[in-house]
């Protein structure tokens, strides 16, 4: 269906009545008409046509529009109006407010005429006038509700819908340099950066600074979908998505596994010691536990919305911004589901994420110093070393009444509490984070699109971030120490998670259960004969 089927026509159905549009954002629209400075008094005033009615724009992704003569109407418009050049604020010409602006409607268009100030942006607009070089003007405005059709025809020279904006409010307006709402032709650099769909392919391997660190990128914008595609895809999970993960940031870096593949194994090996070796003497072999977990690739996501005119006006910056947006939204959502778990109910399914809340030794107890020191003692005889800790806001809370504010800083015997507010009520976890193991694939995707569902009538640009987590796997569940009050007691069997042991074929019980079958069959066969 296209994407202007949600537009009613200009001749509704009375059967079906008109279906309401949702509000668009801000939008821009720009004309090559002239712009005319007059000086008189000492006043150096500028006029021109900030809209022309009833004129088809250019092919703005898909559609064509028009105004309507009734959609604005200046002489009973209340709200205030600013005017600029360029559309940049920092520009500004005049207001309406203070008189400085005036606006007139007629048969043509709205008419604007300001009177400039003696500024250097006043006094810029004014010399470029004067040399022609400033030939344009433009108007941002807003559709209201309801304030959009789709026009009874569709444009015979083009074959695309035309969209005719009937009610809207007037923001802002004002002379530019590159118009590109024409009356005949217009640039097509001043196309490119107002419109959505750029009319050619292009890449940049420049980087987009990001709070974080570089995020390199390369850009490509075609007809009906567009791409940011991370030429280095492990960055994002380094730069992006790893520091906002109280989970991820957390975890050595060693024990972020990259995963290429649909599925992985997380390894859980348990070792005996080793000991001393004496010359021409064989190195002894100790007993290993190993165990492991085959998981698929679980994929979490997050979406944005932007508006198309603002994202034209502030990229790259705004991408940037959304970047970041996208990234903390996954972060949350990775969070989430490697302390509780994601994916499929059933724990035997590879897809399923085992959280870390299944497989670390529970007490039942309200989180306090006393109970830390507790769990450290347990950690400290199996081996392993506590250094992360975590715990909910209420822990936290809970915690900071027994410590003096300037001890806060040290932490708890050397651990500086990481809030989530992830974990369940009144839960801290000690763990040691060295036998902590996440598979994380490197395959991340964040695109944006222009042409998802109701694109059009929202004047929006959607951006959709893909990642995938093959899960979280402990080594040893006693390395992993959790005191919550509203958890039950709970020692896991790790190997219930685990992948199930299949026998060598050459093994006795192998043989054994083969060499049975065999006389099974034999005896079915027999059997069938004698019959």
């Amino acid at each position: 269906m296209s994407l202007f089927a949600a537009l009613p026509r200009s001749t509704p159905d009375p059967a079906k009545g008109k279906r309401a549009v949702p509000t668009s954002e801000i939008q821009r629209r720009t004309a090559p008409l002239p712009v005319s400075l007059r000086s008189a008094g000492g006043v150096n005033t500028i006029s021109g046509y900030a809209i022309r009615f009833n004129e088809l724009s250019h092919d703005l992704g898909g559609f064509r529009e028009r105004v309507s003569p009734s959609a604005w109407n200046p002489a009973t418009a209340r709200n205030d109006v600013l005017a600029t050049f360029n559309h940049n604020v920092d520009n500004v010409l005049g207001r309406r407010s203070s008189g400085t602006l005036r606006l007139m409607a007629d048969a043509v268009g709205v008419r604007y005429e300001i009177d400039i100030p003696n500024t250097q942006p006043g006094r810029d607009v004014a010399e470029l006038i004067k040399r022609g070089d400033v030939i344009g003007s433009s108007f941002a405005f807003r559709v209201n509700p309801g304030g959009q059709e789709r026009a009874s025809s569709d444009d015979p020279e083009t074959g695309l819908p035309v969209r005719v904006v009937t009610s809207m409010t007037v923001y802002e307006l004002g002379p530019v340099t590159n118009p590109a709402y024409p009356t005949t032709t217009a640039s097509t650099r001043a196309l490119d950066a107002l419109y959505p769909i750029e009319r050619e392919s292009r890449m940049t391997a420049a980087p987009i600074r990001t709070a974080d660190g570089f995020l390199p990128v390369n850009r490509r914008e075609i007809p009906n979908n567009s791409q940011w595609t991370a030429t280095e895809p492990a960055g994002l999970w380094v730069n992006m998505i790893g520091p906002k993960s109280r989970f991820l940031a957390n975890i050595p870096a060693s024990n972020k596994l990259p995963m290429h593949e649909p599925a992985m194994m997380l390894p859980a090996v348990k070792t005996g010691d080793g000991g001393y070796v004496d010359a021409n003497t064989a190195i002894p072999e100790p007993e290993s536990d190993l165990t492991s977990r085959t998981a698929r690739a679980t994929k979490f996501g997050a979406l944005e919305r932007a508006s198309s005119e603002v994202l034209q006006d502030a990229r790259p910056d705004l991408v940037a911004g959304i970047n970041q947006s996208l990234a903390a939204a996954l972060a949350r959502a990775i969070d989430r589901g490697l302390f509780h778990g994601a994916g499929p109910a059933d724990p035997n399914d590879n897809r399923r994420v085992i959280g870390l809340l299944a497989q670390g030794n529970t007490k039942h107890v309200a989180p306090s110093v006393a109970e830390i020191n507790a769990a450290l003692e347990r950690m400290e005889a199996t081996g392993a070393e506590a250094t992360t800790l975590w715990v909910d806001p209420m822990a936290a809370k809970a915690l900071r009444v027994e410590i003096p504010a300037a001890e806060w800083p040290k932490g708890i015997y050397g651990l500086t509490p990481v809030v989530s507010q992830y974990l369940p009520a009144n839960t801290a976890i000690v763990a040691d984070a060295s036998r902590i193991f996440v598979g994380l694939h490197t395959d991340i995707s964040i695109t944006v699109s222009r042409v998802a569902p109701q694109a059009f009538s929202e004047d929006r640009a959607l951006f959709r971030a893909i990642a995938r987590v093959a899960g979280v796997w402990v080594q040893e569940s006693g390395s992993v120490q959790i005191i919550s009050s509203t958890l039950p007691d709970n020692i896991p069997d790790l190997m219930a998670f685990a992948d199930k042991p299949e026998l060598d074929l050459n093994h006795p019980t192998a043989l054994a259960d083969e060499a049975a079958k065999h006389v099974a069959e034999l005896e079915a066969r027999q059997a069938g004969v004698e019959k």
